[in-house]
């Protein structure tokens, strides 16, 4: 019996291959020719070596590997070294990675001998029930030639796929990723989503009973997929409100929405759901309206920003920006950043654009003034629009948005400290920042947690417009925020009361007065510092570091 393996490497353990199982689930299903398929999944961090051992020692026939723009050049040395080690192992790539340009792949990369194109449940039940020449959406050699048969139609009722998750009791802390569509309407000229424009669905009954194994399994959190969910009012409505009826708090979704496209209907019914049972991201990309019509991205920005202010109390938002579009130059960029920074999501993404194959921005090169990395993830060095120097100082701001912005660590301390001095231009802050982070070089040295506490005052402290006190006390607060450290900077002064901390604690559920203190700390600030008065008034606050609350105390 020939053996086929089918091999993800992943970014981060916590990552599952989706891709894969559905191929293998709708070959078991579907088989006539009986294989032996399995699934091995690592990591790219992983050595080498030991995935070339871990592959080797299966013994298949066939080795299959899932590519994506993270994973392919790890790809491309395992099979080459593999194809060393035994010349008679087939190897087949598929995925996004390697849709659009088969022909040049096998051309150039002679231990590569398939190459499948399109949606891969058909493709690989065919490759293994037919001859090549009947096979759509496969490249493959013959007589020393290239050959493609066509591409494979898309599957159109897709509960013929099976569900793909039969091994769910072994899954430990994972993210569970998940479709209820595939397919994207829109056109957007930077997305690889955008070339599928044929949007199908699985059927409600199929999708709730896949969600209800999920929430019953008590899977931490679910990712679903699709590339924009909230399309059909129907479908994506009706799968809320069965969330909600079967709500545990044991599971989180997350879901890519368009911001603007909620009805009064589905902003009162989000307001309701409970606090982070829903996770979206959405992309705003940009503000600049040239820029949208380029990459064919038609958005309502003030709709989407009405939405989004009237579910942030209670949804987890994800905001993502595009630095490197058409027509955004730097400070555009930074409108950009400072529209999304205004609505306070719990998380801002600032990515770089990539110039992905097959997509109608990579035919655009030219006209845009292009340059960009030859290697994945083909990551954009400069155009017509940006400089490699500015790309460079956006990327010193990602740096510090991720470590004092995403990282919630700050969030008292860079409220105050944007508010007094940058009146609301966040990206001001930013830059500023990041100018005296260069100025030391703190760009190319490691950190410990109470370093960036420690920048914060060295370069704040002596700010004219700043209270210095307000200045401590919230930069005491956030450091007592994050735990028990039981380290306290030189610029802290602690004040509190043992007295007052004993009578606070008593009563509190704790199995002993040791547990108690262990997980808690008690401080008397100054300052009302959860007011944005910033009210000079004694203000008690007790941090619980096991409920992850800080309360203050009347």
């Amino acid at each position: 019996m020939k053996k086929i393996l089918l091999v993800a490497l992943n970014s981060k353990y916590v990552h599952i291959n989706i891709a894969l199982r559905y191929i293998k689930k709708y070959y078991d299903k579907y088989k006539i020719t009986n294989y032996n398929v399995k699934i091995l999944e690592m990591t790219i961090n992983n050595s080498i070596d030991d995935i070339l051992d871990k592959i080797y020692t299966e013994k298949s026939d066939i080795v299959m590997f899932s590519t994506y723009v993270w994973n392919i050049e790890y790809v491309m040395k395992i099979s080459k070294e593999l194809k060393k080690i035994d010349n008679n192992i087939k190897i087949g790539l598929g995925g996004p990675e390697v849709s659009y340009n088969g022909n040049e792949l096998l051309n150039n990369n002679s231990f590569i001998d398939y190459i499948f194109v399109g949606e891969g449940e058909k493709i690989f039940l065919n490759f293994l029930e037919n001859d090549y020449n009947q096979i759509k959406g496969l490249f493959y050699r013959k007589d020393d030639k290239i050959c493609f048969n066509g591409y494979e139609e898309l599957i159109s009722n897709l509960d013929e796929v099976p569900f793909p998750y039969d091994d769910i009791d072994f899954f430990n802390n994972q993210i569970i990723y998940y479709e209820s569509t595939r397919g994207c309407p829109f056109s957007c000229s930077y997305c690889m989503s955008s070339i599928d424009k044929t949007v199908r669905s699985f059927s409600l009954d199929r999708i709730k009973n896949d969600l209800k194994l999920f929430i019953d399994k008590k899977i931490k959190l679910v990712k679903f997929v699709d590339r924009t969910y909230n399309l059909n009012k129907k479908h994506y409505f009706s799968i809320w409100k069965f969330l909600i009826d079967n709500y545990t708090g044991e599971t989180k979704f997350h879901f890519e929405i368009s911001g603007d496209l909620f009805d009064e209907e589905v902003i009162l019914f989000l307001k309701n759901i409970p606090n982070d049972y829903f996770q979206f991201e959405i992309g705003v990309q940009t503000i600049n309206v040239n820029t949208l019509e380029a990459i064919n991205r038609k958005t309502d920005l003030t709709k989407l920003k009405e939405n989004i202010n009237k579910i942030d109390e209670n949804i987890h938002l994800h905001l993502d920006l595009i630095a490197g579009l058409p027509y955004e130059d730097y400070n555009s960029f930074g409108k950009s950043f400072n529209f999304v920074h205004s609505m306070n999501p719990d998380m801002i993404q600032l990515g770089f654009l990539k110039i992905l194959k097959g997509t109608k921005i990579s035919t655009e090169t030219t006209k845009f003034g292009y340059k960009y990395r030859d290697y994945p993830p083909y990551e954009i060095i400069s155009n017509n629009f940006i400089t490699y120097e500015e790309i460079l100082q956006l990327k010193k701001i990602e740096n510090l948005v991720d470590n004092y912005y995403n990282s919630h660590k700050f969030n008292i301390t860079l409220n105050y400290i944007i508010n007094v001095l940058y009146s609301e231009n966040y990206f001001k802050f930013y830059e500023e920042f990041s100018t005296y982070w260069d100025e030391n070089s703190y760009y190319d040295i490691g950190h410990k947690p109470i370093k960036y506490f420690d920048y914060v005052y060295e370069y704040f402290i002596d700010k004219k417009e700043i209270n210095n006190e307000i200045l401590l006390e919230c930069l005491k607060f956030d450091y007592l925020k994050i735990g028990k450290t039981g380290f306290f900077p030189e610029w802290m002064e602690r004040n509190s009361n043992k007295d007052i901390y004993e009578s606070v604690i008593f009563g509190m559920n704790f199995s002993s007065r040791r547990e108690a203190f262990k997980n808690t700390e008690f401080e008397i600030f100054k300052y009302n510092i959860l007011n944005k008065n910033y009210d000079k008034i004694e203000t008690k606050v007790l941090f619980n570091y096991e409920t992850k609350e800080s309360k203050i105390i009347t």
